[in-house]
């Protein structure tokens, strides 16, 4: 079902008359439009090894569950990470972390809805969290760039935990990090791997239908809601 129109009042100020004490959101697809900065160091990596670039959309459809998943698919030219030699892994690596980190942050770009969204979401009382399969090296940094840590009481990364989405343990971690339940937390995602790491944590999940579900539709995933933006987002919290 679709989020309802409804709007907070500018003055709520706690999350005691709310349903949910805490949100988790994705970083990669639901925040920031990350793919031109991934698409450039992927294209950078290819370079270095001899290899053609790839068309940005096709990049795009590689996103999801980490770096390495995108490095292994863009060698590979394959969605489903073909296995591809160990040395040719570990050059990819090598190449892929320079590069990212001299572009990170420069060509992305915050989704449309995202700073209302959050800005209302800290006038409703909500403590807030980005749980994301990006390592460390590179989300803290990305963050600080693009303005979101502001905002942030907790950084789930892909390398905290031994596990990653989908599994549940990052959205339990963050979960514990806030102080929050559950039930009484709210997932914001835009893929698959959210969807599913956000149910078997027990917490409610949100989609957004703009980002990187692996070039699929969010039609058919099992969400409480699609939300158009972050900011619909806050605001099917606040009537749900």
């Amino acid at each position: 079902m679709r989020a309802e129109p409804a709007s907070a009042p500018t003055g709520a100020s706690t999350s005691e008359s709310l349903s949910a004490d805490a949100v988790l959101l994705d970083l990669d697809g639901t925040l920031l439009d990350t793919i031109p900065d991934l698409a450039h160091a992927a294209n950078a990596m290819r370079t270095d090894l001899g290899l053609a670039a790839l068309p940005q959309s096709l990049i795009a459809t590689y996103v999801g569950r980490g770096v390495d998943n995108l490095i292994q698919r863009s060698l590979a030219e394959d969605l489903d990470g073909q296995p591809i030699p160990a040395d040719l892994l570990a050059r990819g690596r090598a190449s892929f972390a320079p590069h990212y980190h001299h572009v990170n942050g420069q060509k992305a770009v915050l989704f449309e809805g995202v700073l209302p969204g959050l800005e209302r979401m800290q006038k409703m009382g909500l403590k807030l969290a980005v749980v994301t399969n990006k390592a460390t090296e590179f989300t803290l940094p990305l963050l600080e760039r693009t303005g979101l840590a502001r905002f942030m009481q907790a950084v789930v990364c892909g390398d905290t935990l031994t596990e990653r989405k989908p599994h549940p343990a990052p959205m339990l971690h963050a979960c514990s990090q806030l102080n929050s339940i559950p039930s009484r937390t709210v997932v914001v995602g835009d893929s698959k791997h959210d969807a599913a790491s956000g149910r078997a944590a027990g917490c409610r999940v949100l989609i957004v239908p703009y980002g990187y579900n692996e070039g699929q539709s969010v039609q058919t995933l099992d969400v409480d809601a699609i939300v158009e933006t972050i900011e619909a987002a806050a605001q099917w919290i606040y009537v749900h």
